[in-house]
């Protein structure tokens, strides 16, 4: 999964950014002097789950099957992982395509996210 990259203008606003993603349960998976990465894990939707668990109880064990492989898929494809950086190049000297904050998936309350955009913004 390609993760999305936020520019942050210097070092303090990539770690406020930082904490308003911890706040909307982001985990940081790695972290330098000029980036983070966070990623949330998505573990499927609990309304399709359940229906397959009780199939698989009292029918047939193969939609057991369909629940781990919707599960996986869940896991290793529809998890969210987020970059930010204060970097402007990649490791090829590439300029790097940068994603609008308003357009990254956060359950938080809308006057704080309405911060982490104008910090984002602010170049």
């Amino acid at each position: 999964m390609k993760p999305k990259v936020v520019h942050a203008r210097d070092n303090k606003v990539m770690a406020e950014l930082a904490c308003l993603f911890e706040d909307s349960k982001y985990k940081v998976k790695a972290q330098d002097k000029n980036f983070i990465l966070l990623k949330r894990n998505n573990y499927g939707n609990v309304m399709i789950h359940l229906p397959f668990l009780l199939i698989a109880l009292f029918f047939s064990a193969l939609a057991l099957i369909v629940n781990v492989v919707y599960f996986a898929y869940s896991v290793f494809q529809k998890s969210n992982v987020i970059l930010i950086t204060t970097e402007k190049l990649d490791e090829n000297g590439n300029p790097l395509e940068f994603d609008d904050v308003s357009e990254i998936e956060v359950f938080y309350d809308q006057a704080t996210w309405d911060k982490a955009i104008e910090l984002s913004r602010l170049e």
